[in-house]
């Protein structure tokens, strides 16, 4: 496979558009503090699900990924597979040095 300028900007965005959905995780107390939501939504209360149920939380998210962008589409795979590293980086590295560093 060659790596065009497009099969590179679809990686990039890929990594970007996931990357601004764990970012708007961590700040999901903000984003619904003025909703009737808050009383069931928390961002830690979330965060504590996704460390429990890592396995279930990637495949959640990569049905909506591969679910969205197709398999069909070769820049659409590229960007499922970029949005994929995030995610799998996040769920499995990022998550558990972060409540680690927490508890320290």
């Amino acid at each position: 496979m060659t790596f065009t300028p497009t099969t590179k900007g679809s990686f990039i965005a890929g990594i970007g558009l996931w990357l601004m959905l764990w970012l708007g995780l961590f700040k999901l107390d903000e984003i619904v503090q003025d909703t009737h939501l808050r009383r069931f939504v928390s961002s830690q209360g979330c965060v504590r699900w996704i460390s429990k149920h890592r396995s279930t939380t990637l495949l959640g998210t990569e049905l909506v990924n591969y679910g969205t962008h197709g398999i069909t589409n070769p820049d659409g795979v590229v960007f499922a597979i970029g949005g994929t590293i995030v995610n799998a980086l996040m769920i499995f590295c990022a998550l558990p040095l972060r409540s680690f560093l927490k508890r320290k």
